[in-house]
């Protein structure tokens, strides 16, 4: 059966890369098809425009020829002797009655002086009406031209809208007076519909002030601005919309011999519906290359989580063999401390009144917690995957600190040296995590010296990280660690930080560089590593700068400042009475609690309580939401929580105070109440709004 599956698995590994192949070749040809029915498209819509212009100039033509034969009628009667002046009133009303019978569109015919004064109608003017032309114009270019002209329209005294054709009387060469027909936009209206326009299209003709002359469907605005039928933008071809909210895709011809235009728009929605065929064929196209290309990303996924579940696989092997060999030498430590206990309890025992001899037995076993202490903060930095411990560190005085701890990751025939300069910057890193890194860089240089050498740790400030590494910016220290050992091969330096690539000559990847490159990354820095075969490597960690000041090096004065009436918050019993045997004379009292609720109860009976110690990790109310309810309660009593160790600290919850590691100091826990009273102090000098919750 395995035989089976693995034959199986050969053979997927052979067709994934024919059919990436066949994929990605048929892509490129889907595209092609696309582009060619976006041209189909563009090709459609241009044949509607084209209809929508031929219509436009048709009816413009038509239009211009009505006008036209209305221009020449009206200066064939302008030149009869009938009109030779001085006009006859009766003359001239027997000739405007017979061109009123035959030309019926015809509403008014009037003759004007040369200042728009009306001295002859039909039918005539009633006392009241104004004598002067409604139109003065055009009328004032038919004086100033001596040619006809088509007036605008214009609505007359009783509101109704008309325009006006006029030509000149002109005798010898002399203007004598000005013919004019009035004619009703009717007309117009008429030739739009006589044109053959569909049923659902638009056309509507505006004048020199784009005012509507005539429109299909709402002949009643004839004479009102163009914008109270359709509101169009647009100079040759536009769009417009109806007054019920129609769009339209609007082409606009211009008359030849007056400034009227013609407009004709046909319905948006037919102009998509009549290329939706098209439409429906790119997007098929599209959603077969989407089709294809997801199928391509789909095994070229497949093909990235193989590669990925190898790397993995290597690099959790590394790091079971990384803990593996480091919890090997935690409890190889940590046997060595429980001797320490084991001898200080037994010689205790038997020498209890030897003060000297107990004080020194309690001398070592002091120093085994403090050891201890650092053991398991180095088993938690191998396990946390972030940058949650980070905080402020001095470079000079960590290395100082470390500086037996890093001596013995070396042995007795390498040479270490540590040179940091007085004004090197503090740094924001994991402190643990960076002992952590420390250890392996030393290791893989014992490693790298079989028979002896020298490995030197240096430190430098960096103005501007992007000099060092593109990928930083700000400032850094770069913390430089050389060796004199064998070196790496430069086409090996690129790959010297893979979790599963090792130069070694068992294979074997040790502790690894890996996580020393996972703890800069997390960091916000980088690692980088420069070699020479034969001469030795220099890995350089890039760390970032702390924002906060310096620690003063003057000696802290010693001192223990307790409160006097203190809270102790612990549901182990066994950690309970210890705190409170350390801290038994040197508080005055002391209350105990082995719950959260029970410590709120303490706290209401005695709140002359000063400051308060919590264990974290207990059950139903925890540590930190206990602090939290002492806050809404009092804010100005102090909180202090300890922890051995905690899921919610490593993964980043803020809880608002101080915290102490177990097993700690008196120092210690002394340093934390005085930030917690400090923290305690600044926060009641701020004033809080509260913004209420919207409805």
């Amino acid at each position: 059966m395995e035989r089976e599956q693995r034959i199986s698995e050969y053979q997927l590994n052979q067709t994934r890369p024919a059919l990436l192949l066949v994929t990605a070749s048929l892509i490129p040809l889907i595209i092609l098809a696309a582009v060619m029915g976006r041209f189909f498209i563009q090709e459609q819509q241009n044949a509607l425009d084209a209809d929508i212009r031929s219509k436009a100039t048709a009816m413009a033509a038509t239009l211009q020829r009505e006008l036209k034969s209305q221009i020449q009628l009206l200066t064939v009667v302008a030149d009869s002797p009938r009109l030779d002046p001085p006009i006859p009133r009766s003359a001239f009303a027997e000739t405007a009655r017979r061109l009123r019978e035959r030309v019926p569109e015809w509403e008014q015919i009037r003759i004007s002086d040369e200042k728009g004064e009306v001295v002859l109608s039909l039918p005539p003017l009633e006392g009241s009406v104004e004598k002067q032309v409604v139109d003065i114009e055009s009328h004032q270019a038919v004086v100033r031209t001596g040619g006809a002209v088509i007036g605008n329209v214009s609505i007359g005294p009783r509101g109704q809208a008309a325009f006006a054709v006029r030509v000149p009387i002109q005798r010898n060469d002399k203007l004598r007076a000005i013919l004019s027909v009035v004619i009703r936009p009717t007309i117009v209206t008429n030739l739009l519909y006589a044109n053959g326009l569909p049923e659902n299209w638009a056309a509507w003709i505006v004048d020199g002030q784009d005012r509507l002359v005539a429109s299909t469907g709402a002949p009643a605005l004839a004479g009102n601005a163009a914008s109270e039928f359709a509101n169009f933008s647009g100079t040759d071809f536009g769009l417009a919309t109806l007054k019920n909210g129609q769009e339209l895709r609007v082409a606009e011809v211009a008359l030849g011999e007056t400034p009227w235009r013609v407009r004709v728009g046909l319905p948006v929605a037919e102009y998509d519906r009549l290329a939706r065929k098209a439409t429906l064929l790119l997007a098929a196209a599209s959603c077969f290359t989407l089709l294809l290309s997801g199928s391509a990303a789909f095994l070229f996924h497949r093909e990235i989580r193989a590669r990925n579940r190898e790397r993995e696989s290597m690099a959790n092997w590394q790091r079971m063999d990384a803990l593996g060999k480091l919890t090997g030498q935690a409890a190889h430590d940590f046997n060595n401390l429980l001797m320490v206990f084991q001898s200080g309890v037994e010689g205790i025992r038997r020498r209890r009144n030897d003060e000297q001899r107990v004080t020194q037995l309690l001398s070592h076993m002091s120093d085994g917690v403090t050891r201890g202490k650092t053991i398991t903060q180095r088993l938690l930095s191998f396990s946390r995957r972030s940058n949650q411990g980070a905080g402020h560190v001095e470079l000079d005085i960590k290395l100082a600190e470390l500086r037996p701890l890093l001596r013995q990751a070396v042995d007795d025939t390498i040479v270490m040296d540590i040179n940091v300069p007085d004004d090197i910057w503090p740094v924001h890193v994991d402190p643990a995590g960076l002992e952590i890194a420390l250890i392996n860089f030393l290791t893989n240089a014992r490693e790298a010296m079989g028979s002896g050498g020298q490995v030197t740790i240096s430190a430098r400030n960096v103005l501007d990280g992007a000099a060092e590494d593109p990928t930083l910016q700000g400032q850094f220290i770069a913390l430089t660690i050389a060796d004199t050992g064998t070196g790496v091969a430069s086409e090996h330096l690129g790959r010297v930080f893979e979790p599963f690539f090792s130069t070694k000559k068992n294979g074997g990847p040790g502790l690894g560089l890996t996580q020393v490159h996972s703890f800069a990354k997390g960091s916000g820095g980088a690692v980088k590593v420069s070699s020479v075969v034969g001469h030795g490597s220099a890995f350089t960690l890039l760390l970032p700068r702390s924002n906060e000041q310096r620690i003063p090096r003057e000696p802290a004065k010693p001192g223990v400042d307790l409160p006097g009436q203190l809270l102790i918050v612990d549901d182990t019993p066994s950690s309970l009475e210890s705190v409170r045997l350390a801290l038994e004379g040197l508080v005055s009292t002391i209350f105990v609690a082995t719950s959260g609720s029970e410590a709120i109860e303490v706290l209401e009976r005695h709140p002359e309580i000063e400051a308060v110690i919590s264990d974290i990790m207990m059950p139903g109310m925890s540590g930190i939401e206990l602090a939290e309810e002492i806050r809404r309660k009092n804010s100005r009593l102090p909180v202090v929580l300890m922890t051995g160790y905690s899921d919610k600290l490593e993964a980043g919850t803020e809880v608002g105070c101080p915290v102490v590691a177990k097993p700690f100091k008196i120092e210690d826990l002394t340093a934390s109440l005085e930030a917690a009273q400090i923290s305690t102090e600044k926060s009641t000098n701020v004033v809080r709004l509260e913004i209420p919750a919207k409805s």
